[in-house]
């Protein structure tokens, strides 16, 4: 500065492994190594309203919100490209950046998930035509061995998530029930058994909103956090959860 002394601060912020974890979701509570996260925004929020966008909505569609039926999610196909799957995936990214693994892949994972049901929801795509129809055994019996799959998925994220807070376990059990609910509804549909039908898929959308409350509640804590605003509202912090230490050879 002219006319005066030259000024020259750093400031290094120390967060406690409760206070890590609520704001990066690591299990753990363990930072990466470097100084990436003092720099750079946490893309933490990001990937959290990126997925309940998509999900709240679906949810209340499945439950019969107002009348409606699962069939309007055909006007949400936009939603689930350009803001779950893109904004996800960006999320991702940056996590990878900041070395945060298990936010990295849950929230790529997902952005995927959501770019890909995107996809099969797209009229342009004509997916369901060319099987005979979204009711057909081959579409059902397809998706739900694809579901199959990615509640596996889900059911090791909430193992992992034993290490980082009760809100998130809960959000990854909540997401493992719908995940089923919805796996047993196309299997149904498969077999030609469409009996309590309407009754799984508001079982699986209720689920589905149950998920997203947890979602919601997390949403807040990481926005509250990041402007510093005076409400703490608790997670229920699991990083000591299974952190014996490993035996050195």
């Amino acid at each position: 500065m002219q006319g005066g002394a030259g000024i020259q601060r750093q400031i290094s912020v120390q967060l406690t492994p409760e206070q890590f974890e609520q704001l990066y979701l690591q299990p753990g509570g363990t930072a990466a190594k470097g100084d990436l996260a003092k720099r750079f925004a946490n893309p933490t929020p990001l990937g959290i309203v990126s997925f309940l966008l998509a999900l709240t909505p679906f949810s209340c569609l499945l439950m019969g919100w107002q009348g409606a039926t699962s069939a309007g999610a055909l006007t949400q196909v936009g939603g689930y490209y350009f803001i779950a799957g893109l904004g996800l995936t960006i999320a991702g990214i940056l996590e990878w950046i900041l070395g945060n693994t298990f936010p990295f892949i849950v929230f790529t994972s997902f952005g995927g998930f959501w770019l890909a049901f995107g996809f099969l929801l797209d009229p342009s795509k004509g997916v369901a035509d060319a099987l005979g129809g979204n009711t057909t055994p081959e579409y059902a019996k397809g998706l739900a061995i694809y579901l199959l799959w990615w509640a596996i998925v889900v059911f090791i994220y909430l193992l992992a998530s034993l290490r980082t807070n009760m809100v998130f376990v809960l959000l990854f059990f909540f997401l493992e029930i719908t995940f089923d609910l919805l796996i047993a509804t196309y299997f149904r549909i498969g077999r030609g058994n469409v009996a309590h039908l309407e009754s799984y898929l508001k079982a699986s959308g209720a689920f589905g909103f149950l998920t997203t409350i947890c979602g919601w509640y997390l949403l807040a804590v990481l926005v509250f956090g990041s402007t510093g605003l005076p409400i703490a509202l608790p997670v229920g912090d699991l990083s000591g959860f299974m952190s014996g230490k490993r035996k050195q050879t």
